[in-house]
């Protein structure tokens, strides 16, 4: 995993329509985390690469061990986004930063699969 892609900042957007996870390195998006409220198709999620291109739906699953981030992509999403179907993110970010994206995913991604460390011990759905 020499070539995981790090963030080394983590910020998070509310607005009355959306709750967004940015996850950036040296002042650059890596990849952003969205859940859309309301429209006509109910809540959806989206992943959004450095480019702006959006996927939706596009997170079968995902997990948060450690600093490591991983999101499972469906193959749509994936060719849509330029990532590989198994996407990482190694978070370089201290507890408090671990944290603000473990509650940010756990709100956005709430209805995927998912593997993630808490201070209580392994959670998973």
């Amino acid at each position: 995993m020499d070539n995981v892609p790090h963030a080394d900042r983590a910020d998070v957007r509310e607005t009355d329509d959306s709750s967004t996870l940015i996850l950036s390195a040296n002042g650059l998006h890596v990849v952003m985390i969205r859940l859309r409220y309301g429209g006509t198709r109910g809540e959806v999620d989206e992943v959004i690469n450095s480019a702006g291109e959006v996927a939706t739906g596009a997170v079968g699953a995902w997990t948060l061990i450690g600093q490591m981030l991983s999101l499972e992509l469906d193959r749509r999403a994936a060719a849509k986004l330029g990532f590989p179907r198994d996407y990482w993110v190694r978070l370089d970010l201290p507890a408090e930063g671990i944290s603000l994206v473990r509650a940010s995913l756990l709100e956005i991604l709430y209805t995927a699969c998912f593997v993630v460390d808490t201070p209580e011990g392994r959670v998973t759905s």
